[in-house]
């Protein structure tokens, strides 16, 4: 008798586990299908930077045996190992490319699988698609349990396509399809975490939020453990960047440490099925705050509201260029002691710290599309049509949200100067940096408010197509970093919105292109406001 329970037990959970991931198979097929052209692009982007980043290395950066000793000795004795390295093996091309690119490569793995994961689960909640799927004939788990193998099917291609990537550019093949797989532990192993943090909190958003945190968190651990030893010190161990790192491509290989970011993605993976199974679909982990009945009458107006609604992510923005101008001012001191052939004939400090603030434009670039892509996701979601039912007008809502960000795009560059400033100032011991480098970061305003300009008059005139502000913050970044190594003709190169202010503190300032790029932000949010005020509102 007790057998016959038993069994009747052992098929009653092996039907009810078989209930809960009902339809994964065509969800899976709806999710390929919906990414079809960002998982390309995202794969086709990164796999297209190894020759891309190893070629400008070797042609910029390293084109002698003599810079190639220099940058690679560099990146052992210096504060470089904070951004990059170890070195592992006997100094080469390829070694010298891993060494400076390889975080790059992890952290974008990392971050495609953040995205990838938050869309196909938080976020199909909060927009209320999931709960129509949930309708039908589909079980408990299966929207998790499909973004999870979505997002296998991505990190394998990932590895398939940068294994040949590396093969093309040297790299044995065995070494290259380490480094692949690499890419692809890190890659999963934050779609796990990504799994976690979209149980955690109702919006995705927040679930990215947490997500990068963790994210940022492993690059600090990374950094602070690259300085305690040349091959890494104990607190590279805690970041699950280093164990990728720590399979020592093209030296001592090995796969081992690959194990450990498996394990850890198990268990996480493991850890959101059984969160997922203690809550209400569309509810989460921590629930938030209600709200106050009634708000003081500072905080009625339209441009208060975009202030709150965008306060967390300015806050966050700002602690994160804060810690990261004070890392890369430090290493201020280090650089101006290298000769490497990027920076011939240049105060080598000075040309770091441009190079930086320059990094701080594009960075603020991101903050600026990714906070105008968000009025489009409100306004799809409808909550854009309960502000504008009242006497808030589209014209105010619409600036005052733009006039939010535009003021934030120019006060986080200063916040990440000055850090940027401190840091060389500590290093250098000249304390006048701290303004000069504040003022460099600011003076470059303009190509950021162009940068935001664009996705407003895209909000406006083809609200569709709003997420291609992201190619114009790409190709602008790409032409101005590689297009001189790639010997693009200058008009070409001209077409970059970040090629036409100089770059400070080497460069002298310039009113002309300050002024005309001012106009054409201006330009560009007025035709954006021309097409919000013609067109209809997205159903929420």
């Amino acid at each position: 008798m007790t057998t016959t329970v038993t069994r009747a037990r052992g098929r009653t959970g092996s039907r009810a586990a078989s209930s809960h991931l009902t339809g994964t198979g065509a969800m899976v097929r709806l999710a390929l299908r919906r990414d079809r052209i960002k998982l390309t692009l995202w794969l086709v982007a990164i796999t297209a930077l190894v020759p891309r980043f190893y070629y400008a290395a070797v042609n910029a950066v390293v084109p002698t045996p003599e810079a190639l000793a220099e940058a690679s000795q560099m990146i052992r004795v210096s504060f470089m190992r904070v951004l990059g390295g170890p070195l592992f093996g006997e100094v080469s091309t390829q070694s010298y490319f891993l060494a400076a690119y390889w975080v790059e490569f992890l952290l974008a793995a990392a971050i495609m699988n953040m995205m990838l994961m938050t869309r196909h689960t938080r976020a199909e909640e909060q927009t209320g698609r999931a709960e129509l799927i949930r309708a039908a004939v589909v079980g408990r788990h299966a929207q998790l349990t499909a973004a999870l193998i979505v997002a296998v099917i991505s990190n394998a291609a990932l590895a398939a396509l940068t294994t040949a990537a590396t093969i093309s550019i040297g790299f044995p093949a065995g070494s290259a399809l380490l480094f692949g797989a690499s890419l692809a532990a890190t890659g999963l192993l934050f779609a796990g975490v990504t799994a976690v943090t979209a149980q955690v909190t109702e919006h995705p958003r927040g679930a990215n939020g947490l997500a990068g945190l963790v994210l940022f968190t492993a690059w600090l651990l990374r950094g602070a453990g690259a300085l305690q030893s040349r091959e890494g010190g104990p607190l590279f161990w805690l970041s699950p960047i280093g164990w990728s790192q720590q399979t020592r491509v093209l030296g001592e290989e090995r796969w081992w440490p690959l194990g450990l970011s498996a394990v850890l993605a198990g268990l996480l993976v493991a850890g959101a099925y059984s969160l997922a199974s203690r809550r209400d679909l569309g509810a989460a982990l921590v629930a938030p705050r209600p709200g106050r009945a009634s708000a003081p009458s500072w905080l009625r107006s339209p441009f208060t509201l975009a202030l709150r609604l965008q306060k967390a992510a300015i806050l966050a923005w700002g602690a994160a260029f804060l810690a990261v101008g004070l890392v890369l001012g430090a290493m201020t001191g280090g650089m101006a002691e290298t000769d490497l052939p990027i920076f011939s004939g240049a105060d080598f400090g000075r040309a770091w710290i441009s190079l930086m603030v320059f990094t701080g434009s594009l960075y603020t670039g991101v903050f600026a599309v990714l906070s105008v892509i968000r009025l489009r996701a409100e306004e799809v979601r409808g909550r854009i049509a309960p502000v504008l039912a009242g006497p808030t007008g589209r014209s105010t809502w619409y600036w005052s949200s733009l006039l939010v960000t535009a003021l934030a795009a120019v006060v986080l560059p200063v916040v990440y100067g000055a850090a940027l400033g401190v840091g060389a100032a500590l290093s250098t011991g000249e304390i006048g940096l701290v303004g000069e480098v504040a003022w460099a970061s600011l003076i470059r305003a303009p190509e950021v408010l162009v940068l935001l300009a664009v996705p407003a008059a895209l909000l406006g005139l083809a609200p569709r197509a709003v997420n291609a502000a992201w190619a114009v913050l790409v190709y602008s970044g790409f032409m101005q970093v590689l297009g001189s190594y790639m010997n693009l003709p200058d008009w070409l190169v001209n077409t970059s919105v970040l090629s036409h202010l100089p770059w400070h503190p080497l460069g002298s300032f310039a009113p002309v292109a300050t002024v005309v790029l001012t106009v054409l932000a201006a330009a560009l949010a007025m035709l954006g406001l021309y097409g919000l005020r013609r067109r209809d509102l997205a159903a929420g």
